[in-house]
């Protein structure tokens, strides 16, 4: 209805319903006007009365979005409460919920199946995905695996949930440390361990003692960082764990200024087998690989750290080049951010402010959803860099100063913490 048409409706005034929509949730109407639009709206059809409720709930209740299909909504009345997507994940996640219900046990193979195949989907789109969005979907699987946790099932399927919990909360961890939650990710870190620990699963020890590793390195404390990667190849066999936690202390050694402790970890990546594998950093992946374009962004960070300007390019530009001519899917935008970042450093360093520029010229125009914490507080660093004494009369200098500064303001990211 037009505003007028509804007004004549209810027997106010036109004015009053503009009244009303001008002035949104602050507006309170007097209790006979409430009494008017009750009375309307108990009167109209199912699918008002649907379309209603859903449009006031909190976003993401896929209940309420399938109530809205149940009283019958036309196909042309579904995007005004739903994406496609909404309503196919909807749809999706109605099925497995059903599915599991009707194995008539607490847990069964299907039921296991699909989480397994939630925290796959979550770990590998994660990589190219904003995180907030992202988090949601990982804290509503979790939710589920609690749920089935809290009842009773085998023991081996126990120590499945207990599994897909530690996963999950690894995820988490992630997610939490990209949008600046150091706190947050540290409460999630542990979480992971101990049902790592319930699991029994070694690649899950090894994994989340390195993450645990990056969270304790960015919180300023290096120390328990390298005492805690050390603690994860432990776990780890000849494959991809170990690479992946070597390469963590060799940052962690980096940043703490001793080259002989980098160099001697960097050497003993280079002499993993890569023989052992195991269903986390091989299978799953995603957030729990350490790819070949990983391991090169890694492998300019850490050089970096050190002032080696030259073997930080070369690590830097495999990194760039690997993860843009690689598969969209695998792209993580977040590392290669953070190569280009590190790309940018090695050049300001050998004296060369447009490779600089060069380089941060895709990062600066990232969406805001997607600028994690860590460009945030690496852009921090790179900026007195830019202020040493070598640029500070040069032009071009100042204009990329300024437009980082305006990249660092404009970010979803809690970016409080120093680089």
């Amino acid at each position: 209805m037009s505003i007028r048409e509804f007004a004549a409706h209810l027997g106010v005034h036109e004015r009053l319903v503009s009244k009303w929509e001008a002035g949104g949730a602050r507006v309170r109407p007097r209790p006979v006007n409430q009494a008017a639009l009750d009375t309307s709206l108990a009167r109209s059809d199912d699918v008002v009365r649907a379309r209603f409720t859903t449009l006031l709930a909190p976003a993401g209740g896929d209940v309420d979005l399938l109530a809205f299909v149940d009283a019958g909504a036309s196909k042309g009345a579904v995007p005004e409460v739903m994406s496609e997507r909404e309503l196919i994940m909807a749809a999706a996640h109605e099925a497995s919920e059903h599915a599991a219900a009707a194995e008539g046990t607490n847990v069964g193979a299907t039921t296991l199946a699909q989480l397994d195949a939630d925290v796959r989907r979550i770990a590998n789109e994660y990589v190219h995905a904003a995180p907030a969005p992202m988090m949601v979907e990982m804290l509503r699987v979790r939710r589920r695996v609690y749920r089935l946790l809290d009842g009773q099932q085998k023991p081996g399927d126990t120590s499945h949930l207990y599994l897909l919990a530690g996963t999950l909360s690894g995820l988490m961890a992630n997610a939490s440390t990209d949008l600046g939650y150091l706190d947050a990710a540290g409460e999630q870190i542990r979480a992971a361990w101990a049902y790592a620990e319930l699991s029994g699963h070694n690649g899950l020890r090894a994994w989340t003692r390195g993450m645990h590793a990056l969270i304790e390195n960015w919180s300023d404390r290096p120390r328990n960082a390298v005492q805690l990667a050390r603690s994860g190849q432990e776990f780890a066999g000849a494959g991809i764990g170990r690479v992946r936690l070597l390469n963590i202390e060799a940052r962690v050694w980096a940043r703490l200024g001793s080259d002989t402790e980098t160099d001697r970890c960097l050497r003993a990546a280079e002499t993993v087998s890569g023989e052992a594998r195991d269903e986390l950093h091989d299978e799953i992946g995603g957030v729990f690989g350490f790819p070949e374009p990983k391991a090169a962004y890694y492998a300019g960070a850490t050089c970096i750290q050190l002032g080696r300007a030259e073997q930080a390019l070369a690590a830097t530009e495999r990194a760039i080049a690997l993860y843009s001519g690689g598969p969209a899917r695998q792209r993580s935008y977040g590392a290669e951010s953070l190569a280009r970042v590190d790309n940018a450093a090695a050049h300001l360093i050998n004296g060369s402010i447009d490779g600089a520029a060069d380089a941060l010229r895709p990062v600066l125009g990232l969406p805001e959803d997607l600028r994690i914490a860590q460009l945030g507080e690496r852009l921090v660093g790179l900026r007195r860099r830019i202020a040493a004494p070598t640029y500070r009369d040069a032009v071009e200098a100042r204009g990329l100063d300024e437009r980082i500064e305006e990249f660092c303001v404009a970010t979803a990211a809690l970016s409080s913490r120093p680089s």
